[in-house]
């Protein structure tokens, strides 16, 4: 058997140990004619090991260069993934938004309406910036729940809607509380009256909006629609920490001591 030169054992010893990498999942590379079924196992290798721009690059090639593939609706929901899991909420809204687009009914589109609206949620804002992700993130939620009750995510999926109603009802609360503290009560009292009739399910912010309203209407001098409204707070909610001064409020609007 002749030998071999150190040249050509280093060249074998090289390739070896760059078949194993891509064997281990180390290395992932798409083949430049990789079949689908090749790319979509090679990227969801990637996502594995969170290389998320390799992984990328592979559902990508997959879904431009076989549009006929039955692989497809996989690589679009884990490119969504893809992004979801490297924090980049705004583009794996973009993703799932369009899978659900394309596969209103499949066996991925419960996953693909949760990481919508979890790509909203994750974004959600603090209670005095403007509510219109927690708004995307609500609507979405409650599209799956209502489509697909049974499925996996719908568990979940209904805590995150108790929480972003509360989160939107005190978010309504604020700006209410801001006009009414800037003596803007013709803009305090109908977002006090939207809060009493939109959040029911939230009572501790539904009691405070009735008191303020209550409270609009007396500085207002509109004692009758004031007294209605501290009525309300205690027939609703007898036991809320604004139970005893709307309690007294009536008594002096009442002229009982």
């Amino acid at each position: 058997m002749p030998k071999r030169s150190i040249h050509e054992v280093m060249l074998v010893s090289f390739s070896l140990v760059c078949v194993l990498l891509l064997l281990s999942g180390c290395v992932s590379r798409p083949k430049q004619q990789a079949s689908p079924g090749e790319l979509l196992v090679i990227g969801e290798e990637d996502l594995r090991a969170e290389r998320f721009e390799a992984a990328r690059l592979a559902f990508k090639r997959l879904l431009e260069e076989h549009p006929d593939s039955k692989h497809r609706r996989s690589a679009l929901l884990r490119l969504g993934d893809s992004y979801f899991h490297a924090e980049e909420f705004i583009e794996s809204k973009l993703q799932y938004a369009e899978y659900v687009r394309l596969y209103p009914v499949s066996a991925g589109t419960p996953k693909a309406y949760y990481f919508l609206a979890m790509s909203d949620y994750e974004r959600n804002l603090a209670i005095d910036q403007d509510a219109s992700v927690a708004r995307d993130a609500l609507k979405n939620f409650q599209t799956l729940v209502r489509r697909f009750p049974g499925s996996e995510y719908t568990a979940d999926a209904k805590q995150k809607i108790s929480e972003l109603r509360d989160h939107l009802a005190k978010n309504a609360l604020f700006i209410a509380n801001f006009y009414f503290r800037t003596n803007l009560r013709v803009s305090a009292i109908p977002r006090y009256k939207e809060i009493i009739r939109d959040f029911g399910d939230v009572p501790h912010v539904r009691a405070e909006a009735m008191y303020k309203l209550g409270e609009s209407y007396r500085i207002e001098e509109s004692f009758k629609k004031a007294g209605e409204a501290y009525r309300s707070v205690l027939e609703s909610y007898p036991e809320d920490q604004y139970a005893s001064p709307a309690y007294n409020r009536l008594l002096v609007l009442t002229g009982k001591k």
